[in-house]
């Protein structure tokens, strides 16, 4: 009888490692699947984190992409701009960047929000994507010394902000 009570305690304790064996296969399986989608969730937070971000005269500029195309020699600023400001307007006047060499490179085409113009109306706390590509930038140029971004608004007054030492994140 004891043989029999005793084997049987084997048998069940066989069968529950057994089954605590699968159950850390399947909790290890589900642990890594959480920190692949945490990994997920933490990359695309960052897709609207910016490089740089300046503020003047009640404009937010963030740059959120400084990325050059080696097919085309060209590099592509990416900016949001906001305003706290109420009805104001926009007028973008970029036309160049400068390599840590001295060299300056000509502004090739433009998009602010949706408008074919470099002056855009400017909605309270209402971002504006703008992108600006500059041509004949060779992949060899890794750093850009100075985007400057001249603009007016209201009574036509000059304004600018600078982002300074661009990484180019080549593609």
């Amino acid at each position: 009888m004891k043989v029999i009570i005793g084997a049987l305690i084997c048998f069940s304790a066989f069968q529950v490692v057994g089954q605590s064996t699968q159950n850390c296969d399947q909790i290890k399986t589900e642990l890594q699947k959480t920190k692949e989608e945490n990994d997920y969730l933490k990359n695309a937070l960052k897709i609207g984190k910016p490089i740089k971000e300046v503020n003047s005269d009640n404009i937010d500029f963030k740059l959120l992409k400084f990325e050059g195309n080696s097919k085309n020699q060209t590099i592509t600023a990416t900016l949001i701009l906001k305003t706290s400001a109420a009805n104001w307007y926009i007028m973008s006047h970029v036309n160049s960047i400068i390599d840590i060499d001295g060299n300056e490179y000509k502004l090739k085409s433009y998009t602010i929000g949706a408008s074919t113009f470099s002056k855009i109306d400017f909605n309270t706390d209402v971002p504006i994507k703008c992108t600006y590509t500059f041509e004949g930038v060779l992949p060899a140029v890794k750093m850009i010394k100075l985007f400057k971004f001249d603009y007016t608004h209201r009574l036509g007054e000059k304004y600018f902000v600078e982002f300074r030492d661009l990484s180019v994140d080549w593609k």
